[in-house]
């Protein structure tokens, strides 16, 4: 006979404390208790808010990159957000930016949330079927070690022109011992 019975601290009780926290660790996200509904919802939230501003202050339309959030728990205290991000319209730049978007997407959520850890989100990027990708087949494996066009002409290797070797009657410039 337990003195503090009647609060359901004895064995029983902690029996029964032991076995809720499993049954809460096993379940969906959706069968979570109703703060940690509230919290995840907020965090939803706040992720679509961020990416919307950090699309316009990079001059991305909005309407190019919209997000999915789902929820991820091993238990009620750690939720991971995994960030679906859906590109609706293509864009080579979207592809050639998309790590530089993403980090300033987690970065704006860390000062707007410093008290969530936000690098333990997923971010994924996602294709929509209507994003009209204009290309339709694989390139040619060589394709893909060949030089890019950025990388193979630099602005200094430029063709001799008929005013590269002028003498218009000036000395040439010569280093001086100026101190």
């Amino acid at each position: 006979m337990e003195m503090f019975g009647f609060l359901k601290i004895g064995r029983a009780g902690r029996a029964r404390q032991d076995d809720a926290a499993a049954d809460f660790a096993s379940l969906p996200s959706s069968s979570a208790p109703l703060s940690t509904q509230q919290h995840t919802a907020t965090h939803r939230e706040l992720v679509r808010v961020v990416l919307r501003d950090t699309l316009r202050m990079n001059g991305v339309p909005p309407e190019w990159v919209g997000c999915e959030i789902l929820t991820r728990s091993r238990n009620a205290d750690k939720v991971v957000l995994q960030i679906q991000l859906l590109i609706h319209h293509w864009h080579e730049g979207l592809l050639r930016y998309a790590p530089l978007i993403q980090q300033q997407l987690l970065q704006a959520l860390q000062r707007f949330d410093p008290a969530s850890d936000h690098s333990r989100h997923a971010v994924v990027w996602r294709f929509s079927p209507a994003c009209q990708c204009p290309h339709t087949a694989m390139p040619e494996p060589g394709y893909w070690t060949a030089a890019s066009p950025d990388t193979a002409k630099s602005r200094f290797t430029l063709p001799l022109s008929d005013q590269d070797d002028l003498d218009n009657g000036f000395a040439p410039t010569q280093q001086g011992s100026w101190r």
